[in-house]
């Protein structure tokens, strides 16, 4: 660093911080290569790739937290997508031997769906023929996402096995500490 290749200096460093992600001395050596060639350069895509590896190594990034659940981005989405954000969340193994259909009419829009749980793989079909179903619920919107929220299902007209829903979520995957589905 001392005789002015800098960006040499960063790449020695960069290989002895990977080797040992723990050697604060070579970390902080790095965060001030980091920081002279972010100050050095005029380029502003460089200056801040190196100024943001130089706080990433000092520990001062924090991550922001994702509000995937707020109330305005769930407003905003339409049944289908929440059925979609459900089927991407399916462990496909867990739910291999799972079989079992739940249909869902939202009585505020008059929108009627049917999931249906089969070979590791959760489909939804609008508007789907008469057929015998494990479940069906009646719910208003705001319910059907208060019950993926965690507000439980014990207050919903439905007909059926409201166990289904229990079995439904115990094979998705979490999204997130605040979203998951909670029966009685």
């Amino acid at each position: 660093m001392s005789e002015g290749d800098l960006r040499f200096a960063a790449t020695l460093l960069n290989h002895a911080v990977f080797a040992d992600e723990h050697d604060s001395a070579a970390r902080n050596l790095l965060a001030e290569v980091y920081t002279a060639l972010g100050r050095g350069t005029e380029n502003g895509t460089w200056r801040n790739v190196y100024l943001m590896g130089a706080l990433e190594l000092n520990g001062g990034i924090v991550p922001a937290g994702i509000g995937v659940t707020s109330p305005d981005m769930i407003a905003a989405l339409t049944v289908e997508q929440i059925f979609d954000s459900l089927a991407i969340r399916v462990n496909g193994p867990q739910a291999w031997n799972e079989h079992f259909a739940i249909d869902w009419h939202l009585v505020d829009s008059g929108e009627h769906y049917r999931t249906t749980m089969s070979n590791g793989a959760l489909i939804q079909q609008p508007n789907p023929p008469a057929a015998t179903v494990d479940l069906t619920v009646r719910l208003t919107k705001p319910q059907l996402f208060g019950l993926l929220a965690g507000k439980g299902a014990d207050m919903l007209d439905h007909d059926g096995d409201i166990n289904v829903l229990r079995r439904l979520a115990a094979v998705l995957d979490d999204p997130a500490p605040d979203f998951a589905i909670v029966t009685p």
